[in-house]
């Protein structure tokens, strides 16, 4: 398994954290490990989204990925559907914590490839994603804090 995990203080409430990252097309301007997005389906808290995979700029394979949004949490799973589903695990969570100096957000993605890629895409890949991870939190916090002075 490979991790990746970056924190920040943006000066925005949580449901703005969660409504920008879910806004999948618009956050791959942060993410930039998101190609194509696809339909999304949310039924109040919980919900599922296609979007396919970028490692290193190269075009990785589809999936459906399920998540669930609470007060203080967003988390994506492991895809359920697509061929994403053969090739790796996945969770991805954004946890906030509201602070008198802002929301604090610290963003978590664990990769855990199956076999037989894990041999080759992990050791390749740690590094990586944990450079990638925190760049992707600078990003972030420009954008969201963008929106939402120009809303």
């Amino acid at each position: 398994m490979i991790v990746g995990e970056a924190t920040t203080t943006v000066a925005v409430p949580p449901s703005e954290v969660f409504e920008f990252v879910l806004d999948l097309k618009r956050y791959r301007e942060a993410d930039r490990k998101i190609g194509r997005v696809g339909p999304m389906q949310r039924t109040g808290d919980s919900g599922t989204v296609r979007f396919s995979g970028r490692i290193k700029g190269l075009p990785g394979p589809a999936g459906t990925y399920p998540f669930t949004v609470s007060a203080s949490r967003l988390q994506f799973g492991s895809p359920i559907a697509g061929p994403a589903r053969w090739f790796l695990d996945f969770e991805g969570t954004f946890d906030c914590v509201v602070t008198a100096a802002g929301t604090v957000v610290t963003h978590r993605e664990a990769f855990d490839f199956k076999k037989p890629w894990r041999w080759l895409a992990e050791p390749l890949l740690r590094q990586w994603l944990e450079t990638d991870t925190a760049e992707e939190m600078v990003r972030f916090k420009t954008l969201v804090e963008r929106d939402n002075e120009a809303s």
